[in-house]
């Protein structure tokens, strides 16, 4: 069973779903309320948390984030865009969670230049493929411009996630990883093979 099918028949998973949907709900949904926008695109600073809970709770934040963009548009913004909304903002954390993990491999898991270095990576990366996805769904069901939407999405994503993203990544991390406050088959593997460092 795939761990995004598998993190709804775990007890755990469900807990962790609902930590990052209420997480995501509470930091949307004040700036849903006040519509503040650039260019027609609404201001999320809740893009900060996507990529640093993606690589801590990987398929539990990629739901938890889904459902929380749900609420946050419901409270102001909906449309049938937020669907695709949804889609996109399950792929965003959990596509973080993979690459991260997959640049880490052989490192040791620590805020340190080399992890810092990956977040960022990671961040552009994941952060360029899911915007360049959400402006081609909205041309595709809804006649949107592609370039103007890329544009402003990627815009106001990655200003949060590049310039906020790394503080919350440093004042979190290692606290999460020591008290276990992480989710997901890499993080499994990982207390498998260095048990030591999460005790």
């Amino acid at each position: 069973m795939h761990e995004l099918a598998e993190v709804w028949t775990r007890k755990r998973g469900l807990a962790w779903i609902a930590v990052t949907a209420i997480l995501y709900a509470l930091v949307l949904i004040p700036f849903n309320q006040v519509h503040w926008d650039i260019a027609g695109i609404p201001i999320r600073p809740a893009a900060a948390l996507t990529v640093v809970f993606g690589i801590l709770c990987g398929p539990a934040a990629a739901w938890g984030f889904g459902i929380g963009n749900i609420a946050g548009d419901l409270s102001g913004s909906w449309s049938l865009m937020s669907i695709i909304g949804f889609l996109i903002n399950v792929l965003y954390p959990y596509v973080s969670y993979r690459l991260w993990h997959r640049l880490m491999r052989g490192h040791e898991l620590r805020v340190d230049k080399f992890s810092l270095g990956r977040f960022f990576l990671v961040t552009f990366v994941a952060t360029l493929v899911c915007m360049a996805l959400l402006a081609l769904g909205g041309t595709v069901f809804f006649g949107r411009p592609f370039e103007s939407k890329f544009i402003g999405y990627f815009a106001n994503n990655i200003i949060w996630a590049m310039l906020a993203g790394p503080v919350v990544f440093c004042l979190i991390f290692d606290r999460a990883v020591r008290n276990g406050w992480v989710y997901g088959r890499e993080w499994d593997r990982l207390k498998q093979s260095l048990p030591l460092q999460y005790s």
